[in-house]
């Protein structure tokens, strides 16, 4: 295995807990490496910021600019001090371009399909049956990794509560009214 010498770190950057690191609608030139410390990543809706992921250290964060010129899907802050490496997109654009060819093509594309079902997942608008359908999905995977002698309790323990949770929200919308669907 051939160790390379040539990476050279040009920024580092430390950022206080709580401090905005990426907003949510800036123009992205720089992704962060986390070298220590923790950060949220948040997206913006009606009722408030939703937080989406948790990230520390030895992750990167804000990558998406260097594949998309659009502008930030998220914001990101500092949950804890950070200590964060600051990858400019000419840094990255300069490594893509010294790879391979079929790296290059693989990288482009994989990028294009996280670009893709961000929107779609950023614009997509949940409702009941969404719950239901991901709840299931959840309930399913974990019935199917238990053991034999466990996953029976696990059904009878888990299933009746979570309909009752499906049943006690359609009462709700019955009762209240629901104007998003």
């Amino acid at each position: 295995m051939r160790v390379r010498h040539d990476t050279v770190i040009l920024e580092r950057r430390y950022v206080p807990k709580g401090q905005v690191i990426i907003k949510e609608g800036e123009t992205g030139q720089q992704a962060y490496l986390i070298q220590s410390g923790e950060v949220g990543v948040y997206i913006g809706k009606e009722e408030g910021q939703v937080e989406i992921a948790r990230l520390g250290t030895g992750q990167i964060v804000g990558e998406m600019a260097f594949i998309s010129d659009a502008p930030r899907t998220a914001t990101v802050k500092a949950v804890a001090d950070c200590n964060l490496i600051v990858i400019s997109r000419e840094q990255f654009k300069e490594k893509i371009k010294e790879s391979d060819p079929t790296i290059r093509a693989i990288v482009h594309m994989l990028s294009q399909r996280i670009v893709e079902s961000n929107n779609v997942l950023l614009n997509k608008k949940s409702d009941l049956q969404d719950l239901k359908n991901t709840s299931r999905i959840i309930f399913e995977n974990i019935l199917a990794k238990l053991p034999q002698n466990q996953a029976w309790n696990f059904q009878n323990t888990v299933l009746p509560h979570l309909e009752a949770l499906f049943e006690s929200i359609e009462a709700f919308r019955d009762r209240y009214g629901d104007d998003k669907e």
